[in-house]
């Protein structure tokens, strides 16, 4: 199979991601804020709707974080979609990116009820309608399982990081990310507003993806 540098899943999904982060940016100037209306709120919560949970994936809040997502896209997008094709790497991409979602507000829920549980008794009803704060933009869901798909698929394929003199096989560095990911959601800074486990989930959604279609190549969508 021809190796593709740029396969055009992986670029249309870096423009579409662009084309977002440019409408953002340019709706915020004009006091219109596009992450409130297209990023994920809590289903509980009076502003979510079903639509967030692909827009959500489209949305990045500042420059850095849409770069180190396009380049992750980059790298390993171009792998899969190399071995996939371009229709299954994109619902793989989708499916990793709303899976990531879901996870990370069933995750959030979780810590919500045991932290009402743990200090204010009898406040059960009470969770049922409160929704937890906080929206969450981002493809790094997606991003986080790409990189579980082409770890599974070229396992001891070398890559050299930045700030790291020596190559690095993926399953290795699919490991360190996985491990430090799930690290952080166990151990919460209140600074940080990172959701690290929206990232473990991509990266169980990705992870079940290459197996499925590992036992049924011919149908995998």
């Amino acid at each position: 199979m021809s190796q593709n540098r740029m396969p055009p899943g992986v670029l249309n999904l870096i423009v579409i991601n662009v084309i977002f982060f440019i409408a953002k940016n340019f709706a915020e100037s004009k006091y219109i804020d596009l992450g409130n209306i297209l990023g994920l709120h809590h289903p509980f919560s009076k502003e979510f709707h079903f639509y967030q949970y692909v827009t959500s994936i489209f949305m990045h809040a500042d420059f850095g974080h849409i770069l180190f997502n396009m380049f992750g896209l980059w790298v390993f997008g171009a792998m899969l979609e190399n071995a996939f094709g371009t229709k299954r790497f994109l619902i793989f991409y989708l499916i990793c990116g709303v899976g990531a979602s879901i996870i990370y507000q069933i995750w959030v829920s979780a810590i919500q009820y045991n932290s009402f549980v743990g200090n204010v008794p009898g406040i059960i009803e009470a969770l049922l309608t409160y929704p937890p704060a906080g929206i969450l933009i981002g493809a790094s869901g997606a991003v986080y399982g790409i990189l579980m798909g082409a770890a599974l698929l070229f396992p001891n394929t070398e890559m050299y990081m930045m700030f790291i003199p020596i190559p690095v096989k993926l399953k290795w560095l699919a490991v360190f990310y996985g491990v430090a990911e799930l690290y952080n959601s166990v151990h919460i800074d209140s600074s940080d507003n990172v959701a690290h486990f929206a990232h473990v989930g991509g990266m169980i959604f990705g992870f079940i993806l290459v197996k499925i279609y590992s036992q049924n190549k011919t149908h995998f969508y």
